[in-house]
């Protein structure tokens, strides 16, 4: 209940048919009256208490009733509210007599006009600053603004960032403008009394949003001392598991059974739980988090995420099993079903391979983990990876010889370990050759085909050098003048294919002639 914008008392109770605000409006209208009626002795009023209520008046003019509601709405007496509203009414009264009077009307207009002049002083300021500032930036010949670049690629032009920047200023003027204009009409009305509660309405559609946000503010400031102490807690635990992640990767921290390769994935495991244990201690103090928009957007984005990332998580679970698995490490040379290469990286995802040729082949972690994987590089270094090779020799040739000729060209080729020695295998012997079969380590499993291309070329020199033909899988028992199945520089220099040999029995070429002539 206000009189020329002056507050004079609430009113909270409903009295018979009429609410709190008919009640107000009643008595605000009734108070505006005495207020211009200057033959009305404010000194006259009187509260006068019965049974049930205590009314207010002056001389026989009814203002209001305090009745026992309104009093016990207070934690008073009705007599002590009732003497309270006579006090405010009569200082409300008096006050807005004297704002009507020739002398506070004068200082009011001097008020008004030193406010106006601030304002036309601050418009002033504001507008030549801007417009200084906005020649400024757009000057022509010269980029006041340097542009945003990543290494040598330029992502935005410093003319246009001085564009979006003058524009900027722009706005911000039309900003200031407006709020200067704004509060000087919240003030200029605030100074006279006939426009005093439109210039309280100004100012309050700005201040009753600011104070129910300062308000919200203050109620949340519990909350939010809660979530400081949350995330100081929590990054103090994160530096101490970054600590112990760095001194178990140096060696200084060693538990038996825990390689040295899960240092890195644990730290990151371990810290992807303690971010998500510190989102759900933080989700009961976020502002908003029992509205139905916040529940309805956080089962949404639920939804999605289920729904999108069943592959992911798949692969994300497969990727830790085969961490603690120790089925490879980055740099392993291994066989993934039918890809052989050199394990380049292992993401939560992801598994990365070169092969030979520099392909680089991307593998689903899941598909990884259903699939055989044959590492090369895992007991490589320490007893050595055995290749092997077969060869097939015929009958003719001496086992013991074949056997020297295949550890003798092993042993020449680059890679392969003289200990463990070389061996071979005769792992089959067919209806026409003898397969042999060369087994021979090393520790460079990256070689591979580097390996076996050396060791079929020096196999091939070593049996020719020593006039071993390599005649597989079968050949013909009866030559034909053909050449000997060895290059030209591995024979005789008087070498030459031989012809058929024919002979004939003279026993049996006497007894034909004899019967002939009989």
């Amino acid at each position: 209940m206000t009189v020329e914008g002056h507050e004079v008392f609430r009113i909270f109770e409903p009295v018979g048919p009429f609410s709190a605000r008919d009640r107000a409006e009643k008595v605000s209208e009734r108070l505006r009256k005495l207020a211009y009626a200057p033959n009305a002795d404010v000194a006259d009023l009187k509260a006068n208490p019965s049974d049930y209520s205590t009314e207010i008046k002056l001389g026989d003019a009814m203002i209001t009733v305090v009745t026992d509601d309104d009093a016990k709405r207070m934690h008073v007496s009705r007599a002590l509210l009732a003497k309270y509203y006579v006090d405010q009414i009569r200082d409300t009264l008096n006050l807005a007599r004297q704002e009507h009077s020739a002398k506070y009307l004068i200082r009011a207009a001097i008020y008004a006009i030193v406010t106006l002049a601030i304002y036309l002083v601050l418009v002033w300021l504001v507008v030549v600053s801007s417009r200084w500032l906005i020649r400024r930036l757009q000057r022509p010949g010269a980029v006041a603004v340097k542009g945003i670049k990543i290494q040598k690629s330029e992502i935005l032009g410093g003319e246009r960032i001085a564009e979006l920047m003058a524009a900027g200023v722009r706005f911000l003027r039309v900003a200031l403008l407006f709020i200067l204009t704004y509060v000087l009409l919240a003030t200029e009305f605030n100074y006279f009394p006939w426009t005093r509660e439109h210039g309280q309405q100004l100012l309050a559609y700005v201040s009753t949003p600011v104070r129910f946000v300062g308000m919200a503010f203050l109620n949340y400031l519990p909350k939010l001392f809660y979530i400081a102490v949350i995330v100081f807690v929590m990054y103090y635990v994160l530096k101490l598991v970054r600590v112990l992640a760095r001194e178990f990767h140096r060696g200084n921290i060693r538990i038996r059974g825990f390689y040295p390769e899960w240092v890195e994935p644990t730290h990151k495991i371990i810290r992807i739980l303690l971010f998500a244990f510190t989102a759900v201690l933080i989700y009961p103090y976020l502002p908003g988090e029992n509205s139905p928009a916040f529940k309805g957007v956080g089962i949404f984005l639920g939804v999605l995420v289920s729904l999108g990332s069943t592959s992911a998580v798949a692969n994300v679970v497969a990727g830790i099993i085969l961490t603690y698995t120790r089925g490879f490490r980055a740099g392993d040379w291994v066989k993934i079903g039918d890809n052989v290469g050199e394990i380049m990286a292992q993401t939560m995802l992801a598994t990365h391979m070169q092969t030979f040729w520099n392909e680089e082949i991307i593998i689903p972690n899941s598909v990884v983990l259903n699939s055989h994987v044959i590492n090369y590089s895992m007991l490589a270094k320490d007893k050595g990876l055995a290749l092997h090779t077969s060869v097939t020799i015929g009958y003719d040739a001496p086992w013991r010889t074949v056997h020297k000729l295949l550890i003798e060209a092993a042993l020449k080729t680059e890679f392969i370990l003289a200990h463990p020695e070389p061996f071979v295998l005769q792992s089959a012997l067919q209806d026409s050759y003898v397969q042999y079969q060369i087994n021979a380590f090393t520790d460079k499993p990256r070689e591979m085909l580097n390996i076996y291309s050396a060791l079929h070329s020096n196999i091939q020199d070593c049996f020719f050098a020593a006039g071993v033909e390599i005649m597989s899988p079968v050949f013909s028992a009866i030559r034909d003048g053909n050449r000997t199945a060895m290059p030209a520089q591995y024979l005789p220099l008087d070498y030459h294919p031989q012809g058929f040999r024919i002979a004939t029995d003279d026993a049996k070429a006497k007894t034909a002639g004899g019967s002939k002539e009989g």
